[in-house]
């Protein structure tokens, strides 16, 4: 860095939060519950009123001011003298789901804020190398850092390094991920990275059941003994059918061969079923508690794209559901996204919050290879993600 290049405001909190909706909200109620001092900012000055209305409710103290970097409304929360200097700034982006709306961000941070801040993207269908692009100076600086949703209830968060990330950057993100109290899960850049990658097949394959025949009651007891906290279904109505829409867009264009995309999440999106934050999705909800069964609007759109009615067996719904992920798995580790299956076992108890008596991947030890492989023998013809990728 220049000597007369711009400088971190000395009276801000160093770290600003860069986007204030569903998930940013989300990722500011971590900070703030573990009393680390933030700057929240979005484009959206309703957006920031609310934000400031509801942690001066929740007791913490918040502040107007203005960000050097372009017009974004902004507020402090938490007491900015309690801010550690010796920390490098930390920036965290949850803005669109875009790579050029992220690049603009990050060049005008850098011209604006200095080049010492760590730039965090949040996203979880955009490859970190492109959002370093080739104009920013310090593509070092950027790194990503994946919350899961719901953030509250997850332990872990993925740090994910970059071609170019620097060391030091990356091992500011994983002090600030220990602020938090969370588990930094350090993989490298690579499309959906460990648990996006893992989880796209996972749901995307549950719509697909779903309008084959397999009932939503099937699909969460298979879900619930296979060891994750809730159902698939109702998981995506957490994430919200944008977030859903670019994961899967992301998913299919890097692996065209290993997935059928149900029309059921841009279907969603046309009616504006777009999940738990809106409202409805594929469940209805009332005051953030779900309904029982899936929602009218969900339901009209399985009979529009059903095309089976056959009748599924739990176990077989159970095997169809989980052996995607077990696939994708090996061939995270077969590109090195992924260093081990531990990091895989941690990603999955972490970021998606399995929970059993044994590691996720003791799961399918247990199945055994003989039962593995009969299954994508007798399913791969009909669904992509059950076949088998890993030489």
């Amino acid at each position: 860095m220049t000597p007369d290049s711009p400088q971190w405001p000395h009276d801000l909190p160093r770290v600003l939060l860069i986007g204030a909706g569903v998930v940013g909200r989300a990722i500011a109620d971590a900070h703030a519950v573990r009393n680390v001092a933030f700057c929240l900012a979005d484009q959206s000055a309703e957006a920031i009123r609310a934000a400031a209305i509801a942690f001066d409710e929740a007791g913490l103290a918040t502040r107007e001011f203005s960000l050097p970097a372009g017009s974004l409304h902004a507020i402090t929360v938490g007491d900015s003298n309690s801010s550690d200097t010796k920390n490098a700034p930390i920036v965290i982006e949850s803005i669109v789901e875009r790579c050029d709306a992220k690049q603009d961000l990050f060049d005008m941070l850098q011209n604006d804020l200095g080049e010492l801040a760590v730039l965090c993207s949040n996203t979880s269908t955009l490859l970190i190398d492109e959002i370093a692009g080739q104009r920013l100076r310090s593509a070092g600086r950027v790194c990503g850092m994946h919350f899961f949703m719901p953030v509250h209830a997850r332990a872990a968060v993925e740090v994910v390094t970059g071609k170019r990330s620097d060391d030091d950057a990356i091992q500011a993100v994983v002090d600030h991920a220990a602020r938090l109290g969370k588990r930094a899960i350090r993989c490298q850049d690579g499309p959906g990275f460990i648990v996006n990658r893992m989880l796209s097949p996972y749901l995307n394959q549950a719509l697909l059941l779903l309008c084959r025949g397999a009932t939503e009651r099937q699909i969460e007891r298979a879900a619930l003994a296979y060891g994750m906290p809730m159902s698939p279904l109702e998981l995506i109505d957490w994430i919200g059918a944008p977030t859903m829409y670019h994961a899967g867009k992301a998913f299919t264009s890097a692996f065209p061969q290993r997935i059928d995309p149900s029309p059921m999440v841009p279907a969603l999106l046309k009616r504006k079923r777009l999940g738990r934050g809106s409202g409805g999705g594929l469940f209805d909800y009332d005051r953030g508690r779900r309904s029982e069964q899936l929602s009218a609007p969900a339901q009209e759109l399985i009979e529009t794209y059903r095309t089976d009615r056959r009748e599924f067996s739990d176990g077989e719904v159970l095997l169809l559901l989980t052996i995607p992920m077990w696939i994708e798995a090996n061939c995270l580790l077969k590109e090195g996204i992924a260093d081990s299956m531990n990091t895989v076992d941690l990603a999955m108890a972490g970021g998606l919050g399995f929970t059993s008596d044994a590691n996720w991947s003791e799961f399918f030890a247990e199945l055994g290879t003989a039962q593995i492989d009969s299954a994508i023998s007798r399913w791969q013809a009909e669904f992509k993600s059950m076949r088998n990728q890993v030489a």
